[in-house]
Order: structure tokens, then sequence, then C-alpha cells
């Protein structure tokens, strides 16, 4: 049988029809159903769980299964090879890591702030009252970010409040976590005043009284994909997200300070 030009020229619209109807709207190849492991340092919770959100509208059908960890943990997670796709931590803890991880994106900075409970029960009205008789301190262990930072304060302080300053604010240390988000959790309920990051202020449950910038340090916070990512191109879209215009207006929410100029 005769095929004239006009009806193979009719076949071929045909094909090319059924075929597109066949791949319209679908998701890239290996979206659909795709996970990524995020490692997050613990304080930027609230932020990232907007911002993982905004992530999975944009990629149908790809999860992100978040945990939320202090630097340290975080650290060791890497160490161990573990397939983590990204994480969210701190230069102290990342500059470590340099060699399991590709280039870090800087996307935040934080620094430390003194949280009392409404009501202010031990009177705080300073970083030189932390060292008052009756003062309950809630702060970060030595290892995690949070401590580390408000260890530099406190030895900034006392370079006018004396040293036996930083003996009576250990003194009355009355809690110590790895977790920021945990140091925040035992203000009021296990003591009356902490130090933790400008972030965490949230006026409804807490007032928040400055430390001065003489004393006070200032952290950068940098997302990067490991090398052992599972799905790294999907752990750069998120880097990429978070160091937008639109990742940077969630992080302005929460109260984090914008990632230092190159």
């Amino acid at each position: 049988m005769r095929i004239t030009a006009t009806r193979a020229a009719a076949f071929v619209a045909a094909a090319f029809v059924l075929g597109s109807l066949g791949t319209a709207g679908a998701p890239p190849a290996g979206a659909q159903g795709a996970s990524i492991t995020a490692l997050v340092a613990s304080n930027a919770k609230g932020a990232f769980t907007d911002l993982i959100k905004q992530f999975e509208a944009k990629h149908k059908g790809v999860t992100v299964n978040a945990e939320y960890l202090g630097g340290s943990d975080i650290g060791k997670r890497i160490d161990n090879n573990e397939p983590i796709d990204v994480i969210l931590v701190g230069s102290t803890v990342l500059d470590k890591e340099l060699q399991l991880v590709d280039p870090p994106t800087p996307v935040l900075q934080n620094k430390e702030m003194i949280l009392v409970p409404k009501g202010n029960p031990a009177n705080v009205h300073s970083l030189k009252d932390l060292a008052n008789a009756g003062v309950k301190i809630s702060m970060g262990t030595p290892t995690s970010a949070v401590g580390r930072l408000a260890s530099q304060v406190l030895q900034n302080a006392a370079a006018d409040y004396g040293f036996d300053f930083i003996q009576k604010v250990r003194a009355n240390t009355a809690v110590q976590s790895e977790k920021g988000s945990d140091v925040v959790d035992a203000i009021g309920p296990k003591a009356n005043v902490g130090i933790t990051f400008a972030s965490d202020v949230n006026p409804a449950k807490f007032d928040a009284i400055p430390i001065d910038d003489k004393y006070n340090v200032v952290s950068t916070y940098s997302m990067t994909v490991t090398k052992n990512a599972k799905n790294a191109a999907l752990g750069k879209d998120f880097v990429t997200l978070v160091a937008s215009p639109a990742g940077q207006a969630t992080l302005r929410k929460f109260h984090y300070m914008p990632p230092p100029s190159k």
C-alpha cells in the first residue's frame, strides 16, 4: 500500500502528539519520590521548617528529611561518612570538615543574646548581672556553637568585670546543653536566664537583653553538600534556595543577620 506524503506527515504529527502526552508535566528525572537528608544547626529549626516547605513546593515529589542537631554532632556524622546530602553549621565545625564537603556558601550570621522569662524574676538587666547571687543560667556546652560563643563573650567581659566574673557565672550555671534549642527550653522551667542566640528571641515568652558589641561575638553559618551525598544535585538546589533573595527574606523574619559580604 502506498502512503502519500500528506498521510505520512499526519502519522508523524500524531506520534509526536502521543509522545508529548506521555511526558508533559512529568517531573525531572529522579525527582519524583526522591529525598534528601539535611543536618541543620538546632537554633535554625524555625526558619528551616519554612525553607523546607518552600523547597518541597518547588520540587514536587521531593522530601527533605531534616535533623536539628548541635554543631559537634553534625561534625561527628560527617566524620562517620554518613550519606548526608546537605548541612547547615557554624564555621567552627565546618572549618574542620572542609575536605569532606563542597565549598560552603555562607547564608546567615548570628550573635549572642541574654533571654529572661517574662517578669524577669532574677532581675537581670545586663551581662554583668549574670554573676549576681541567685541567678540560674542556661547555656550551651563548651563544644556547642552557642556555648563556645558564650564562653568567648564571658572572657571578653572579664577584661572589664574581673576574672572572678567568669567563676561566678560558672557557679550560677544550672543547665548546659549541646543543642541551642534545649538551652532555650530550659529558660523558665530550670533557669531564670539564658545566654543564647539573638534569633531565639520570642517576645511572647521572653524579654531580650542585648549584649554590648564590645563583648559580643558574631558567628557565620554556611550550607554545603557533603562529598558522600546520595543526591548532590538536589542538595545544591536547596543551598541555592536558601541563598536566594526569597530564602534570605525568610531568614530575616527569624531575626538572623545577613551573611558577610564577599
